[in-house]
């Protein structure tokens, strides 16, 4: 296991993950932002002079946890990405390709539902298919990788090849072929 520098496509891809933190803090935010909109919309007009100054500090308090709450959501979902970006570090280690399979996988939500009889007789309806695409799986320590066809077409079962793992969050940032001195 080696230790090197996080290249310009890795920190892409370490950036790229932390979006599910966003995503997740952005439906808290929503939510608290439906909240204010239901409790503005709950009072009437002349309702507007009746309230008292405790109902809006309630509600900013109740926004400002709101506020608080999707911020540590984000961080803590974060946290070990942002913690690799700041170490500018990434792990190699050298594995044993134990399987290597060629399969042709369907693009998810490609096509409609195809029915034989029907797909022949009403073809633009019913005929759709899902689209083919290749998928090269490299199996290394009984776990799956999805190779590019490239590093598929260059090693065999048995061969070396280089797993790029971010060091904290271990997400996979490549594979590569071990070139041996």
């Amino acid at each position: 296991m080696q230790e090197h520098n996080l290249t310009e496509s890795d920190i892409k891809t370490l950036k790229y993950e932390k979006r599910m933190g966003y995503v997740f803090a952005g439906f808290i935010l929503t939510g608290g932002v439906l909240s204010n909109i239901v409790f503005i919309a709950t009072n009437s007009e002349r309702e507007w002079s009746l309230l008292l100054l405790r109902d809006w500090l309630l509600l900013l308090l109740i926004d400002f946890v709101v506020i608080g709450l999707s911020f540590l959501v984000a961080f803590l979902m974060n946290r070990k990405i942002n913690k690799d970006l700041r170490a500018g570090t990434k792990m190699v280690t050298v594995e044993k390709i134990a399987r290597k399979k060629y399969e042709i996988d369907y693009e998810v939500g490609s096509g409609s539902l195809y029915i034989p009889g029907l797909g022949d007789r009403f073809p633009k309806l019913w005929g759709q298919e899902m689209k083919p695409y290749s998928k090269y799986v490299l199996t290394v320590n009984g776990i799956e990788y999805n190779a590019e066809k490239e590093l598929f077409d260059t090693v065999e079962e048995g061969d070396f090849i280089e797993v790029h793992e971010a060091k904290y969050s271990e997400v996979l940032l490549g594979l590569a072929e071990h070139k041996t001195d």
